[in-house]
C-alpha cells in the first residue's frame, strides 16, 4: 500500500497519493486548506488516506510543520 507494487498499482498507493499533495504545497498551508484541495483526487479518495499520506511524506522527510502550517521541505541539493 506504500509503494506500488505487482498488485498495487501507482494511483493506489501512498507514493502516488504523495505526488498529488507535494506540488500543491508550494507554500505552507493548513491541514484543512491541503484537504479542499485534494479531496477529489482519485489517488487521495477518503480523508484515511489523506492522513496515512501526511504521515508518510512527513517519515520521509518530504514535509514539516512550520509555525502550525504544513509546508515542503527544501531541497538539499
Amino acid at each position: 500500500m506504500i509503494l506500488p507494487t505487482k498488485y498495487v498499482s501507482l494511483d493506489k498507493s501512498l507514493l502516488g497519493a504523495g505526488a498529488v499533495m507535494l506540488p500543491i504545497l508550494d507554500e505552507p498551508m493548513t491541514i484543512t486548506g491541503i484537504w479542499e484541495q485534494v479531496k477529489n483526487a482519485p489517488e487521495i479518495g477518503a480523508y484515511w488516506r489523506f492522513v496515512l499520506t501526511l504521515d508518510f511524506l512527513y517519515a520521509i522527510d518530504a514535509i514539516e510543520l512550520v509555525d502550525g502550517l504544513i509546508a515542503r521541505k527544501a531541497s538539499n541539493d
